[in-house]
């Protein structure tokens, strides 16, 4: 397995976390992501003030969640030991609801469905530019997209590339705020990484706590999701219509909740999609930390993970697993990334001296370097190449993210071009 990682500095950090965080283990630390996940909101500090979220790294005023990798801007998710067992909280069912108090009441409401029914997916508005991202760039246009199968209208955010001529589109998936404008764009800053390709870069926004999946049931605070059908089925065609002159390559890559809806998608949908990225994420909600951690997206946006796939006894929990269903990855160019959640000498300065942030992001990092450990060795197993990137340092926030956007451009592109 030595031989995948392209980051040679740090190899030995995956096998070494990838052991302390045993099965037996992995509850442990899931409950006390939720006991720091579940701090009463008005403990927390607000946007811009001593220690807020608005002081990290490059991120300035954005704050106001819970979770230390969204910072306003968009991430989170899951973790995972990488088993597949079910036994130990399988009879927990669901699992109690995290209850009000866990939620980030901070963060922008849902979107919620349409008075009327939507009988037709269709594009029903445009705008051209936002004074936030680029300073007004007219390359950055927003799509609102009328969803037959959600009954939603949805932004759908798009980075053109400089000229008309064809390109592939690379679409970008955030983490647990899914936020407008998209955390790639702010803070992550994609538009200037992928400045010298020719690329369409494809953002779909408002996916809140949804895991960009397709729910069993409308959820009464998340909304009707049914995003997979949305993404693979509804979305491509408006995009390929002719507006957006297109070669016909799809790739499409994620990071934190994100990361795991990529492979999941890419798994659903093989025939769609060239290259994928993944950048923090789990890629197994069957175990124990998988699930608690699948159910803090969720219910920290005030959802229940009922409504997505049930109990854990369910069958959807096995249909999508990204480890069960690896094979349908063959023959794609794949780059994965994490970091261990060990902090840098600059981290606690730069994550404002806020002790809840800094501990949600070192217990975050720690868990999606252990699922992504499990996704390599799996992938090995199948003998399916792909780069993967272990850095020694970095929590989980976009400071670390963002650091893996060059090495994946570089990765996925040649299979785009």
């Amino acid at each position: 397995m030595s031989d995948r990682r392209s980051s040679s500095a740090s190899r030995s950090f995956a096998p070494t976390l990838s052991r302390v965080l045993t099965p037996a283990l992995a509850p442990v630390l899931a409950f006390g992501l939720i006991g720091g996940m579940a701090a009463p909101v008005a403990a927390q500090s607000l946007p811009g003030s001593s220690g807020s979220s608005g002081n990290i790294g490059s991120i300035n005023q954005v704050g106001g969640s819970v979770d230390p990798s969204s910072a306003g801007a968009g991430s989170a998710t899951i973790g995972s030991t990488g088993s597949t067992g079910t036994e130990s909280l399988a009879g927990l069912g669901t699992l109690p609801s995290l209850g009000t108090g866990s939620q980030n009441t901070l963060a922008t409401p849902p979107i919620g469905m349409e008075s009327e029914p939507v009988t037709v997916s269709e594009v029903r508005h445009k705008e051209i530019g936002d004074p936030r991202v680029a300073g007004g760039d007219t390359r950055f246009e927003r799509w609102w997209i009328a969803s037959e199968s959600m009954n939603r209208v949805l932004p759908v955010e798009i980075w053109r590339p400089t000229s008309n001529a064809p390109a592939p589109m690379l679409y970008l998936l955030d983490g647990v705020d899914s936020p407008s404008p998209s955390g790639w764009l702010l803070p992550g800053h994609v538009q200037d990484a992928f400045a010298g390709e020719h690329v369409t870069l494809v953002m779909p926004a408002r996916a809140d706590g949804s895991l960009h999946a397709d729910w069993q049931n409308d959820d009464p605070i998340l909304s009707r999701n049914k995003w997979q059908t949305f993404l693979t089925e509804e979305l491509p065609p408006l995009l390929e219509s002719g507006e957006l002159p297109f070669t016909g390559k799809r790739g499409i890559a994620g990071l934190s909740m994100g990361a795991a809806s990529a492979v999941t998608l890419a798994e659903h949908r093989p025939d769609l999609y060239s290259a994928v990225g993944a950048i923090a994420g789990c890629y197994t909600a069957r175990d124990d930390l998988g699930f608690v951690l699948a159910k803090i997206v969720t219910e920290t946006r005030g959802g229940n993970i009922a409504n997505l796939w049930g109990p854990r006894t369910d069958p959807a929990y096995a249909q999508n697993d990204g480890l069960l269903h690896a094979e349908k990855l063959r023959g794609k160019t794949l780059y994965l990334a994490t970091a261990t959640g060990m902090p840098d000498a600059t981290e606690w300065d730069r994550n404002g001296r806020d002790l809840l942030r800094f501990s949600q992001g070192t217990g975050l990092e720690i868990a999606t370097h252990a699922c992504t450990v499990a996704m390599d060795r799996r992938l090995d197993e199948l003998g399916i190449p792909a780069r993967v990137d272990y850095l020694p340092t970095g929590l989980h926030n976009w400071d670390n993210f963002g650091r893996f956007i060059a090495p994946m451009r570089d990765t996925l592109m040649p299979a785009l071009r």
